[in-house]
């Protein structure tokens, strides 16, 4: 092997080495969660976020209807808790009666705007305008039907890529459904949001993360650059010493 074969053998290997390294380091969770949805089929990808609005993401198996992350118990059927000690079954009735509440509450809003248009509806003398009127009167109570049926069905989960997926509020064992904090606000607040994203320059996030992978490739360029100067120079220390010693070592 000449010393030409060497040096490219150098360059690739730190090369390659370099973009297995960035690669782990910018996707290595997402490339563990893949391996783990292809070997475990029977896995639910599971979002807990915490206090801080941080959202940790995990995919696992559920024993007997339970996700166990930090030793807290998540349970996907609020109906089923044999399995829970007292304590953490107390928990799950907290949740549900907490969950109960924050439904009739949403039903008796959704009422009372339902009946302030009845009124409107009532009063006006503009056929175009009573339409309107009627169609949202309409919305509402197909709005309060839906928050009466979840009042009777406890489980709540959704699908990821054909998997189940359960999302929790850190430390609460109740699957959390995001219909039930909807709003016409929140509609209106959502709409704005899409409509300012469109219309914005591209995400200064995403641009920072393109400079940070330029910046990376950059230096795993220099230190290529590095390792073949290097071998040069082994390799003229290695001439010195054969010329020295009178040896033929063939370089």
């Amino acid at each position: 092997m000449d010393v030409m074969q060497v040096i490219y053998i150098i360059f690739f290997a730190t090369i390659g080495l370099t973009f297995i390294v960035i690669t782990l380091v910018i996707a290595g969770k997402d490339i563990l969660l893949a391996f783990k949805r292809k070997i475990f089929t029977r896995g639910c990808d599971v979002y807990v976020a915490n206090p801080t609005r941080n959202i940790s993401h995990y995919y696992k198996v559920p024993k007997n209807g339970i996700f166990r992350i930090d030793k807290l118990p998540y349970i996907t059927n609020p109906e089923k808790t044999l399995n829970l000690s007292p304590i953490e079954r107390k928990k799950v009735i907290d949740g549900l009666l907490n969950r109960e509440i924050r439904l009739k509450g949403r039903i008796a809003e959704v009422n009372k705007k339902k009946r302030n248009l009845e009124i409107m509806h009532e009063q006006s003398k503009d056929e175009k305008q009573k339409f309107f009127i009627m169609s949202q009167i309409k919305h509402f109570e197909s709005v309060a039907k839906e928050l009466e049926d979840k009042l009777r069905m406890k489980q709540e989960n959704y699908f990821k890529d054909k998997r189940p997926a359960f999302f929790y509020i850190d430390g609460d064992p109740i699957p959390k459904d995001f219909y039930e904090y909807y709003s016409a606000l929140d509609s209106k607040m959502v709409d704005n949001l899409v409509s300012r994203s469109i219309s914005r320059p591209p995400d200064e996030k995403s641009q920072g993360d393109i400079n940070k992978m330029k910046l990376i490739v950059m230096v795993a360029m220099g230190a290529a650059i590095l390792a073949a100067y290097l071998a040069f120079r082994n390799n003229a220390a290695i001439g010195d010493i054969c010329v020295s010693m009178g040896l033929a070592c063939g370089l």
